[in-house]
């Protein structure tokens, strides 16, 4: 059975101010990959930079509730360790309160949803592009956001909190471990 790693962190945080609701936003980005899965060139764990949560402090320490749930049943191998759920939410709130941005990389939003969700509508109404693009045999909206735009993606975070961190942005330029 697998379980999932994560390898190293980053966060990224934006002052308070117009564009972001009047409240600090915070994008934390985690490199992770599964025990089980291998890079067929050198043969060491497969592993990828993506945005797990993003929103307000609190925002962030909800979501970082929900994936702790998963290190107590075994899921969630923080550093390839077994974790308690209490210990991976300080991991989370101490590297939101660190405030220390990455040295390099940055985040962009990267909004991909499925078709029939109501961002997509939302998405239509604020006049922003969408592009269709099908996957295994499901359609998507893709919606593309300027750079003087993109702090809507907390906008989206808040109204829409079905949605996860890697269904808003990504991230790039992270150093691989």
């Amino acid at each position: 059975m697998s379980y999932r790693i994560e390898y190293q962190w980053a966060s990224w945080r934006l002052t308070a101010g117009p564009d972001t609701g009047g409240v600090d936003r915070f994008v934390v980005a985690i490199e992770g990959g599964d025990s089980n899965l291998r890079d067929a060139v050198t043969g060491k764990r497969a592993r990828s930079w993506e945005v797990c949560m993003l929103g307000s402090a609190e925002q962030v320490l909800k979501q970082a509730v929900y994936f702790a749930g998963a290190c107590e049943g075994g899921s969630l191998k923080p550093g390839s360790r077994d974790c308690s759920p209490e210990a991976y939410v300080r991991r989370i709130r101490r590297l939101i309160e660190d405030g220390a941005q990455p040295a390099s990389g940055s985040w962009y939003p990267c909004i991909r949803v499925a078709e029939a969700h109501p961002l997509a509508v939302h998405a239509t109404q604020l006049e922003l592009t969408i592009e269709r693009e099908q996957q295994y045999g499901d359609w998507f909206a893709r919606i593309a956001l300027s750079n003087e735009r993109r702090n809507l993606i907390f906008d989206f975070a808040d109204r829409f909190p079905d949605l996860r961190g890697w269904q808003l942005a990504a991230v790039g330029g992270l150093p691989a471990s």
